[in-house]
């Protein structure tokens, strides 16, 4: 996905309108009568005060997130596309307005902010997305580790535990997310070239919690590692320039092969890898950030399973096939055309590697003319579902159930603005333990399998990475009890 040529065509007006060019590959959307599936483009604008006497338009003031116009008439784009409006105005989904795949050509949109009179630099971020219908799913396969047992989830209404069956312990709530309700899902794990955009529109001291590294570290020619000592497991993110603290963020960029071999930020730099060693609360943050939510639990087997009926021990791409992929057997790595040298025709996934090695490019599997089965992608064109990272999502049979807290409304969908610590902010997200020390602290789970991970993980049903309950041997609700950065972990969101 490409945006570029980002412009403010009424400088110094209230209400700036922001023209910018868009594109991306394998887009889609697909009649199927009452259940149409598309993907889209999620598109926020961040803003950052100029002061008048500045020169080349150079700001140390804090990027803000930026409401759009709340009038449809105030955005414009340029056919095969549209644009789709929200509720909350905090971004705006950018679409095929008819049925149609392939590459969506460089095409030119408008969109106005509710923003006074002002000078302000502006960046404008997109994020790939699949659109998720509607109806009812089968949740659990009844054969995989700590599955849920076979239910069906036929609407958003309480589901009380125990009675429901299936292995749910606690009642869940109506407003919990179960998958039923339609919703956008990321079409990628966040990789790490958002991840790198991410922090370099924050404050020195929220970059000090997003990362490993004081953004204060002198960076040389080569750089300095932020995410992990010595960039392990393929993760190139590096401060490029340094902070001064408080008052100077420090600026962040891709360096999979190491400066001054080559410029930071090349085109062989891993951009396009997904990126790891991030913890609970850095997805959380990121997600408030985007104005996104962290995906639920059930609602992660809708994405994967979709309409399909259950296969016991089936994979994300609905079959018990799979072919393994792994990053030291690579075509153009490091490249936005990365791809596994791995042969086979069922559900290229990375998994089973060994521990020094990393995650590949995320989307890799997929080509213009890989299927379902071949791409490894789940049932609603969601790419790396399974393998590559694990996923963390929200839910899980906490103490007070706040487990099942977040709701679908738009109170718990992020605001684009972190603490000044760089927290997210959105109290029923439950970033915090509800029981410190407690073996069901945390009110996530792990799912989905990493390229390091036994092929066992990467199924739908699996829940391997549950905390055990506390005395007991059946952690069908329970949520993992670790915030540390790993190789593995990374994630993705919804709306």
């Amino acid at each position: 996905m490409s945006i570029s040529n980002v412009t403010n065509t009424n400088p110094g007006l209230p209400n700036p309108q922001i023209s910018f060019v868009i594109s991306w590959d394998n887009s889609w959307y697909v009649n199927n009568g009452t259940d149409d599936v598309w993907d889209a483009i999620w598109i926020i604008v961040k803003y950052q005060n100029v002061p008048t006497t500045t020169p080349n338009c150079e700001s140390l003031l804090k990027w803000e997130h930026s409401l759009m116009s709340s009038a449809s008439t105030d955005f414009a784009i340029g056919y095969p596309l549209e644009i789709v409006r929200v509720a909350d105005n905090r971004g705006v989904f950018i679409k095929r307005e008819n049925p149609g795949t392939g590459t969506v050509q460089p095409t030119t949109a408008t969109i106005t902010l509710n923003l006074g009179a002002g000078t302000y630099n502006f960046s404008v971020v997109g994020i790939e997305m699949a659109y998720v219908p509607a109806g009812a799913f089968n949740l659990g396969d009844g054969a995989s580790t700590n599955t849920f047992s076979s239910l069906n989830i036929a609407s958003e209404n309480l589901i009380i535990g125990g009675a429901a069956g299936g292995g749910i312990q606690a009642d869940i709530p109506a407003t919990y997310p179960k998958g039923y309700n339609a919703f956008y899902c990321m079409k990628y794990e966040i990789s790490q070239k958002q991840y790198v955009e991410f922090l370099n529109l924050l404050t020195y001291d929220q970059q000090t919690t997003r990362t490993s590294v004081a953004p204060s570290s002198d960076p040389g020619l080569t750089g300095v590692c932020a995410m992990v000592t010595n960039c392990t497991n393929r993760n190139g993110i590096k401060i490029i320039d340094k902070g001064i603290n408080p008052t100077r963020s420090a600026l962040y960029g891709n360096d999979l092969v190491t400066a001054p071999g080559d410029a930071f930020n090349s085109a062989n730099d891993g951009l396009s890898i997904a990126s790891n060693f991030l913890k609970w609360s850095d997805l959380l943050a990121y997600l408030d950030w985007a104005c996104l939510r962290p995906i639920t639990n059930l609602e992660f087997e809708k994405v994967a399973r979709g309409k399909e009926a259950r296969l016991a021990n089936e994979y994300i791409w609905g079959s018990t096939l799979i072919t393994q992929a792994v990053s030291n057997d690579l075509t153009d790595a490091g490249l936005a055309t990365e791809t596994s040298n791995s042969t086979g025709n069922q559900g290229l996934c990375a998994y089973g590697a060994a521990v020094d090695k990393g995650p590949l490019r995320v989307g890799f599997p997929a080509t213009s003319t890989s299927t379902r089965s071949t791409a490894g992608a789940a049932y609603y064109g969601v790419q790396n579902l399974g393998g590559n990272l694990w996923e963390m999502v929200s839910g899980g049979n906490n103490a007070g159930g706040l487990g099942y807290k977040i709701t679908s409304a738009s109170t718990d969908i992020g605001d684009g603005t972190l603490t000044p610590t760089g927290e997210a902010d959105i109290p029923n997200w439950q970033a915090s333990p509800s029981v410190v020390g407690a073996c069901n602290m945390w009110h996530m789970e792990m799912r989905g399998g990493s390229f390091k991970s036994a092929n066992t993980t990467v199924r739908t049903s699996d829940r391997s990475q549950n905390s055990v309950l506390c005395g007991g041997v059946a952690p069908y609700g329970f949520g993992n009890d670790v915030d540390q950065r790993l190789s593995d972990v990374g994630g993705r969101g919804v709306r």
